[in-house]
């Protein structure tokens, strides 16, 4: 087996682990589970030191990208808009948003393997990863709201407070 097969088995195991950790979690704390992975996930972005700093919401998404990489995180998403919208970004009610699409998620992989729900307290640890991300690069708090999840992607949609 070469290393890179050997690093994947690795981390795949370790994601199995944090499945079966974050479903004991969820069974002790009930709802309260949600909230703290989410917590400590915003915490985490928050912390990271981003090299630069934009408010344009599709460049900040593509900062948040490669800041994520760089930090050894892997969770490719892109932008995308139903065919009849005119932007990727919506407004409505003092509140912008834009969709995202989570093709390749290692959780996702994790919780199916593990054989537990999607849209729990592990999937929100990493939405909280990526609103403290989104947070520390547009200076903007925000929320990812699951949409779908399914078995080969998930739809999911960042929210957050517009500009006065």
């Amino acid at each position: 087996m070469d290393t890179l097969d050997r690093k994947k088995g690795e981390l795949q195991g370790l994601m199995v682990l944090m499945a079966s950790l974050s479903h004991g979690l969820e069974q002790m704390l009930g709802r309260a589970a949600s909230t703290i992975t989410f917590r400590a996930g915003r915490a985490v972005g928050l912390k990271a030191d981003v090299e630069k700093k934009s408010t344009d919401p599709i460049e900040a998404l593509s900062l948040l990208q490669g800041e994520m990489l760089k930090h050894g995180i892997a969770w490719p998403f892109e932008p995308w808009k139903p065919s009849a919208a005119s932007d990727l970004v919506e407004r409505r009610d003092g509140k912008r948003a834009v969709k995202l699409v989570f093709r390749h998620c290692m959780v996702r992989c994790a919780l199916f393997r593990y054989s537990h729900e999607q849209k729990q307290s592990l999937c929100l640890m990493n939405h909280g990863l990526l609103c403290g991300y989104f947070q520390k690069i547009t200076g903007k708090r925000a929320e990812l709201d699951v949409l779908h999840a399914g078995e080969n992607a998930c739809l999911k949609e960042l929210v957050w407070e517009e500009s006065p």
